[in-house]
């Protein structure tokens, strides 16, 4: 949808429906260059043959992608209402504007398509990633938006500073009138729909793998309302201790996990490893909801490469080796702690050395973790969660009575629709999870 006409002496109202045109240029680029990202992606895991990880595209590459859109639409939207506010604030001499605010709104623009340009016609001929021009766009952006909202702010402050005030009336008061007086500053109530930038870190987000546009929050308004509480299902603190600042302390776990934690033997509830159509898995103590399917479990398949030692020869090849992990839905239930919203509380991390604690908001998000944030080492000391050799078979610890109750338990693997996420490289580690029903695991 295009802009209005613009009057031609209205020009800070003509650089600023330009300076939009130019945000819709950066959006269009940003979104054919994910789409380039995604198909190069698909094309290498079919070289390597990596079929599974083909099947199971991370879902949490979706969701950066759709977070860096949204933060591109979010700087266009914020300039457009600074503008809306200040024409209703002003009048029309705001749509005029001064020399300041046109130079400054020229500058941006300038800035904005000469990184549109370079990354669209120098982009595909460098050996940098397609992240790294993702980043660089939405930074531009970022900054196009934040200068350009405050050189409209700073005008609408001058241009009220000069307004007259009318005289004061030496007669008795009159009866108030119906429409008040403007103020010299624009008002915001609690109720007011504020605009807010966001101001992102400068790190690769791709690269990484983690949330890539989570920063510190801008309010362009006089009045700042507190932060909305959080939504997502992504891990609620992965490092450090949890507060919350705005609801009594809860129990670290549920009675029923810590007897899981502290009786090795003790089998899951029927109300776990068996559900009826239409009935979901729940704690047989707090009664909440567990997502997850009964006699099915997590796997975890990470490719390490052996670290070379004083005895290796020179000509020794560190090839990664393929170790695989099935952590149990045992071990997803006695992390759980009560309460519909209160998460997964990692075991493996209570137990560790350090005095960090995770909470994690879904299954997905505290798979996710024990990927990213525990060794291998430590998954071989973990009960629930067993390795598994390149026949199919357990490799360490458990005999096949072992294996039996636990399928009795609602723990046994096998093949089913598989529902999950592949997990990509990080450091010198790659991770695949897969959901495996209770049949057999599949070859």
């Amino acid at each position: 949808m295009g802009n209005p006409a613009v009057d031609p002496s209205n020009v800070v109202q003509a650089l600023v429906y330009t300076l939009l045109d130019v945000f819709d240029a950066t959006r269009d680029l940003y979104q054919t260059l994910r789409l380039k990202e995604k198909r190069d992606y698909e094309q290498s895991l079919r070289a390597k043959r990596l079929s599974r990880e083909l099947e199971y595209l991370r879902d949490e590459e979706e969701e950066e992608g759709e977070r860096g859109d949204e933060s591109l639409a979010l700087d266009r939207s914020a300039v457009k209402r600074r503008f809306e506010v200040g024409v209703r604030e002003v009048g029309g001499k705001f749509a005029v504007g001064d020399v300041i605010t046109q130079t400054a709104l020229q500058s941006q623009i300038i800035t904005l398509q000469s990184a549109l340009i370079t990354t669209f016609l120098y982009g595909p001929t460098t050996p940098d990633p397609i992240s790294k021009h993702l980043s660089v766009l939405v930074t531009a952006s970022r900054e196009a938006g934040l200068q350009a909202v405050d050189a409209l702010s700073a005008q609408q402050l001058r241009q009220l500073s000069i307004i007259p005030t009318p005289p004061r009336s030496t007669r008795s008061p009159a009866p108030r009138s119906s429409h008040p007086h403007r103020l010299p500053y624009p008002v915001t109530n609690e109720t007011s729909t504020s605009t807010a930038l966001i101001k992102s870190s400068s790190r690769n987000d791709h690269d990484d793998r983690s949330s890539p546009y989570p920063a510190k929050t801008t309010i362009l308004t006089t009045t700042t309302r507190p932060p909305p509480q959080r939504t997502d299902t992504e891990s609620t603190a992965f490092s450090g201790p949890i507060s919350y600042a705005t609801s009594p302390p809860q129990p670290v776990y549920c009675p029923y996990a810590l007897d899981l934690q502290n009786h090795s033997s003790q089998p899951l509830s029927s109300s776990i490893t068996h559900s009826t159509p239409g009935t979901v898995p729940f704690c047989p103590h707090c009664t909440r909801t567990l997502q997850l399917s009964p006699g099915k479990s997590w796997e975890v398949i990470k490719h390490d490469t052996p670290t070379p030692t004083t005895t290796t020869t020179s000509h020794l090849t560190t090839t990664p080796r393929e170790r695989c992990f099935h952590i149990s839905n045992r071990f997803v239930v006695k992390c759980h702690r009560p309460g519909a919203d209160a998460g997964y509380m990692c075991v493996l991390c209570s137990r560790g050395a350090s005095a960090n604690e995770t909470v994690c908001g879904d299954v997905k998000a505290l798979v996710k973790h024990v990927w990213q944030d525990h060794a291998v080492w430590e998954l071989e000391g973990e009960e629930d969660v067993e390795e598994w050799g390149p026949g199919g078979g357990v490799r360490r610890r458990s005999s096949v009575k072992q294996r039996e109750d636990r399928r009795d338990s609602g723990l046994g693997l096998g093949v089913s629709g598989r529902r999950s996420v592949s997990l990509g490289p990080r450091r010198r580690e790659v991770v695949e999870v897969v959901e495996y029903g209770r049949m057999g695991r599949p070859h």
